[in-house]
């Protein structure tokens, strides 16, 4: 029977040499297997080896299954740890950038006052404008009417 776990967690080995949590395969690039020992000592023990293995070859895969699972989940626990402090950092990034956010919310809505402001500025200054051709107005009449009596004024003055 094949094992479908992968070696370890990140690869890493401890003080033998051997890989770290459930072995996929042997030094020698054979996929391990699992067995079931039926020795007197380990009766039905299962564990992890290399198809070409023996007792007196030492060169290949063995790992017990129960000791590969202890270092597997403790390679978990490790990983689970790193993705917690993970999560800690962006809950507290998330919070810092909705700070933001709102601190943009509030200048946002004062810049809109702000143009509500310019809006009814914008709007007396076209009333001033509007008030002020009609003077301009005014005064063209007012002008012609000078214009007109200083030409009678000076055609009375040379006629008579």
């Amino acid at each position: 029977m094949s094992s479908s776990y992968s070696s370890g967690m990140n690869g890493s080995f401890n003080r033998r040499g051997a890989e770290r949590g459930l072995p996929k395969k042997c030094r020698c690039g054979a996929e391990s297997v699992i067995k079931t020992a039926d020795t007197l000592k380990n009766p039905g023990r299962l564990f992890h080896c290399c198809p070409y293995g023996s007792k007196e070859d030492n060169g290949h895969l063995f790992k017990w299954t129960d000791i590969a699972m202890v270092e597997e989940m403790k390679e978990v626990e490790g990983v689970v740890e790193k993705i917690q402090a993970e999560m800690e950092s962006l809950a507290c990034e998330t919070r810092t950038c909705e700070a933001v956010a709102s601190s943009y919310e509030k200048e946002i809505e004062a810049i809109k006052a702000l143009a509500k402001g310019c809006e009814k500025e914008i709007g007396e200054l076209k009333a001033m404008i509007v008030c002020s051709e009609k003077e301009i107005q005014s005064l063209r009449c007012f002008k012609n009417i000078i214009v007109c009596s200083v030409v009678l004024f000076v055609v009375y003055v040379f006629i008579f």
